[in-house]
């Protein structure tokens, strides 16, 4: 009976400085990742669509492996606008949240939501010409996209997006538009790397 006593008080004792070797587990941070890249926007104006050609820039925090938040930036622009003089351009500037859906060797697929506003610049038909007008209106743009992550700190990334947006149809009027937004893109990853 006394050796089954010192075992039940010396085990416990011999197991602590064991458990002590055990790793820590690290703490997490965020991802974080910056994108700069060529947007291709086709707008729908008034009498045909036009297509824009410019830049996006991204900031995305992924704040958990499926889930993540992003502010969207682009700057799209053509000229000669339907035959007329003038150019047409949109500035749009949105955020929200992206759910990725799948993550499998370095290869993401996702979903995002993006609301906040667009301004709009572009030439109104009137009567027999064209007037220059603009916007400055909420807008809302959903889509997904792939992203291949080829190396720690990069990745390439491709979005389609439906953006809702307002602009004038008339020199008195404006409406909500459907319009397509193709983003091609390179990612810098800072802060710590789950993928």
């Amino acid at each position: 009976m006394k050796t089954f006593t010192k075992l039940l008080v010396f085990l416990p004792l011999c197991a602590a400085p064991a458990a002590a070797q055990e790793p820590r587990v690290a703490g997490t941070s965020p991802v974080m990742s910056i994108s700069l890249g060529y947007s291709y926007f086709n707008l729908s104006l008034q009498p045909t669509r036009a297509n824009l050609n410019g830049t996006n820039s991204t900031f995305t925090i992924d704040l958990h492996p499926r889930f993540g938040v992003t502010l969207d930036l682009s700057y799209v622009r053509a000229s000669n606008l339907n035959g007329s003089s003038y150019h047409a351009d949109v500035l749009s500037y949105l955020a929200g949240p992206v759910f990725y859906i799948s993550r499998k060797k370095g290869l993401a697929t996702f979903a995002h939501v993006l609301a906040g506003g667009a301004r709009i610049t572009g030439a109104i038909p009137d009567t027999h010409a064209f007037v220059r007008g603009y916007t400055n209106e909420p807008a809302l743009a959903f889509g997904g996209g792939l992203e291949h992550q080829f190396s720690r700190r990069f990745a390439v990334r491709a979005t389609a997006d439906y953006v809702r947006a307002s602009y004038l149809t008339s020199p008195t009027a404006f409406n909500p538009l459907n319009n397509f937004r193709a983003v091609t893109s390179l990612v810098y990853y800072f802060g710590t790397n789950r993928r």
